[in-house]
């Protein structure tokens, strides 16, 4: 039973890194119809900015976190500045190339100023461990799932009950309304960016603490993607609940499957394998996903 709790709960910390990632896929797409395929990469510069700050300055790590978050606002809303503003509306394949170049930029740029080295992101709660009842879990990965809730808590308040949040709502749903009543959406465009560009900061700093940072952690960006596909790419609700389960899905089959053998067939580590599997047996009975929604185009 410990061993089971402790799966669930690493998966769950894991879960909870998607879950940040697609929300922040979630905000870009509902506002600019922009799918962002360089959100692996926002959350891997985010890693190399507060890394930076904590271990190669010796800043606190508290500081370096507040100074990371800083810097991936003020990237999301310069990638738009720069990339987008002139392209919302604009075919969606030409969008996600620009997305993929961007993606190959920031690595390229990351890797000229960080190098293709593997670094240790040291916070408090580093090799820090809870035993609970014989259930061992990291702190760090305590730490993540705290924050995570508080994080999409907030997020949840700021789309329901701050101007700017019910302003990004309306746009979403008809920006041409929107602009007439007043709301400057290009504005809105850029806070989303903004803001997803933020959550990925804050999904690229949990994932270098558990693990290490690294360029390849972008990689993580496609699973996240994942997420937000089987919630729903509308849906902030459904990237939340699609990067948890992708989480758990992922922890249990890494426990359970990886290295297994039937007959002449060797699992190997098939984890990687469950995020896109749920996926998939998900939209073939949901097309739009757990929560998505299927537009209704008037005429």
């Amino acid at each position: 039973m410990e061993k089971i709790l402790e799966i669930l709960l690493n998966g769950l910390s894991m879960g909870a890194i998607y879950a940040l990632l697609a929300l922040g896929f979630v905000l870009i797409f509902k506002s600019t119809g922009v799918i962002n395929f360089a959100q692996g990469e926002l959350a891997m510069v985010g890693a190399f900015i507060c890394y930076s700050f904590a271990t190669l300055m010796g800043v606190s790590y508290v500081y370096a976190f507040f100074i990371a978050l800083i810097g991936g606002l003020l990237l999301g809303a310069i990638v738009y500045q720069v990339f987008f503003r002139t392209m919302v509306g604009e075919p969606l394949f030409s969008t996600i190339m620009v997305t993929v170049g961007l993606a190959s930029i920031l690595a390229c740029v990351a890797g000229l100023i960080w190098g293709h080295d593997v670094y240790s992101l040291r916070s408090p709660f580093t090799d820090k461990i809870f035993n609970l009842g014989g259930i061992i879990f990291a702190q760090g990965s305590f730490f993540t799932i705290i924050v995570s809730v508080i994080l999409f808590a907030l997020f949840v308040l700021f789309f329901n009950r701050s101007l700017l949040g019910i302003s990004m709502r309306g746009t979403a749903e008809d920006p041409d309304t929107a602009g007439l009543m007043g709301i400057n959406v290009k504005r809105i465009h850029m806070a989303a960016w903004a803001l997803g560009a933020l959550v990925a900061a804050v999904a690229g700093m949990f994932l270098a603490e558990q693990s290490f940072v690294r360029l390849s952690m972008s990689h993580t960006g496609i699973k996240a993607m994942a997420a937000a596909i089987l919630g729903g790419m509308d849906s902030i609700s459904g990237a939340i609940l699609g990067g948890i389960l992708i989480g758990l899905v992922e922890g249990l089959a890494a426990s359970y499957l990886s290295g297994m053998e039937l007959g002449n067939f060797h699992f190997g580590d098939i984890k990687d394998v469950a995020a896109f599997a749920i996926m998939i047996l998900v939209l073939m009975v949901r097309p739009h996903g757990i929560f998505g929604r299927e537009k209704v185009e008037r005429v």
